[in-house]
């Protein structure tokens, strides 16, 4: 039981990367470091995944070329999270899940993009978004 709970929360901790991609609240001044439009259970639009990049493009320090190339990941990625993080259907470990699994497929399209120092980056504001959606879980209880 004790391993499930562990397994659990470290897959949440996954989670938590993507959906604060859309988070509207954290220690960056009101707005998540990915940028994001919050978890309304709406389809992003146009500005608020351009928002996103901007946020991106500010603290990996990205040129023209890679935002030009992140913009359709973001795109990609941001109406499939909606999508789960609005599905009834899902518990919270099947929802965990599949966010983690968008999350992989983000960084594997990422990762060719960045520089391996701004990759560093990238990973680092995740993991801060993981231990504040942890935050989040806790005080929930």
């Amino acid at each position: 039981m004790k391993k499930l709970l562990v397994t659990l929360l470290l897959t949440l901790l996954v989670v938590a990367a993507v959906t604060a991609l859309l988070s509207a609240q954290d220690p960056y001044g009101g707005q998540s470091a990915m940028g994001g439009q919050g978890a309304t259970g709406s389809q992003p639009n146009k500005q608020e995944i351009a928002a996103k990049l901007e946020k991106i493009s500010q603290t990996l320090q990205l040129s023209p070329a890679q935002k030009q190339q992140m913009l359709p990941i973001l795109k990609e990625e941001a109406p499939k999270i909606e999508a789960i993080k609005s599905n009834t259907s899902l518990g919270p470990l099947q929802k965990a899940m599949q966010l983690r699994q968008i999350g992989e497929a983000t960084d594997a399209k990422v990762q060719p993009i960045l520089s391996p120092e701004q990759y560093q980056k990238w990973q680092a504001m995740r993991q801060q978004e993981r231990e504040q959606m942890m935050q989040k879980m806790e005080n929930r209880q």
